[in-house]
């Protein structure tokens, strides 16, 4: 039995941040605490894309996951060591992976948690759950993007999970993240060039087991329009989600989709084709080199568990991954072996 609080103090090399991890039985939340960082100026003509490509992030901070359970959801906080809020376009993502298990679409770590600076935030309803197990080894990582023309001091990011406890009855629905990256590369950015005026980018995935997505959203970066799926068989768009944009077209949300609230959610097919398409609209008369994203991410509900695919570390995508996370670079222990 945790107490109320518990707090835990994970050692990192010396030129990264100190990553804390609090536990609240009472409020049945877990928070990761990563700060405090500093943030670089933004160079003259640097934008929220430029940043990222350049490398603002942290390395990958594990840890061992404190109570056996269902995440139900998750909210991000980013303020000052004085608890002032600061912007969410500091943030570029942040993901939480499962180091024990692997992704739906791509034979790599599951992404359990996966935001962008525009997700809002997540609370699914307490019939459902994505189950996790004390002891399990996960990593955090975050990229960040300080657009303005001052170095920041003192910023620090809260993660904060909510989940049940492992002695809830009736037992929670078991479910599973999932992630459909268009620009998905093993070992390199998942980032694609956005020419000028409207483009359309996409790309095809075939599920191994058939489920239901329950809820979705959706990650672009500045000029982006909309991202949708559609089935290729039928030829007909499921969804779309289109982005909240400012005056300028800078990205300020992504709609988002709960299927699984008043039904029993989307059913894909194992084996069928389906298509992720993400338009930009590009208003300067320069192409973005590494300028655009285009990820849907959400809760997928099997047909069959058993059907779900089983990470294998010695799978070629999976190492040539493993060595991109190698170069970002893994603040504690090295990497998972």
């Amino acid at each position: 039995m945790f107490a109320p609080l518990l707090s835990l103090t994970v050692l990192l090399a010396s030129d990264a941040p100190p990553l804390i991890m609090r536990v609240d039985s009472a409020r049945l939340e877990v928070t990761l605490t990563v700060g405090p960082l500093q943030l670089p100026a933004a160079m003259a003509g640097e934008g929220h894309a430029d940043m990222h490509k350049d490398g603002h992030g942290l390395p990958l901070m594990r840890v061992a996951w404190p109570i056996s359970g269902w995440i139900r959801g998750f909210r991000i906080k980013i303020h000052d060591s004085r608890g002032r809020p600061l912007s969410r376009r500091l943030l570029h993502h942040v993901n939480l992976f499962h180091l024990e298990r692997r992704q739906l679409l791509e034979p790599v770590f599951e992404r359990t948690i996966a935001a962008g600076q525009e997700t809002d935030d997540v609370s699914l309803p307490s019939s459902i759950g994505v189950r996790i197990e004390s002891g399990a080894e996960m990593a955090l990582l975050s990229a960040w993007a300080n657009e303005s023309s001052e170095e920041l001091h003192d910023v620090v990011l809260d993660l904060v999970v909510s989940y049940l406890p492992d002695n809830t009855r009736p037992r929670p629905r078991d479910v599973r993240s999932f992630v459909m990256d268009i620009g998905f590369r093993p070992g390199k950015t998942d980032a694609f060039d956005v020419g000028p005026g409207r483009t359309v980018h996409q790309r095809d995935f075939v599920l191994a087991t058939g489920g239901r997505i329950l809820g979705v959203g959706g990650h672009l970066h500045d000029y982006g329009q909309s991202i949708a799926l559609m089935d290729l068989t039928t030829g007909k768009v499921l969804f779309k989600l289109d982005a909240r944009r400012d005056s300028a077209g800078k990205l300020t949300g992504v709609g988002r989709k709960l299927f699984g609230v008043r039904g029993d959610g989307l059913h894909l097919r194992a084996g069928r084709t389906y298509r992720v398409i993400a338009i930009y609209q590009n208003p300067q008369d320069r192409t973005l080199i590494e300028g655009g994203m285009g990820l849907l991410a959400g809760i997928f509900a099997p047909d069959d568990s058993a059907r779900w695919p089983v990470l294998d570390q010695r799978d070629a995508t999976f190492l040539a991954d493993l060595a991109g996370l190698d170069r970002i670079g893994w603040a504690a222990s090295g990497p998972p072996r």
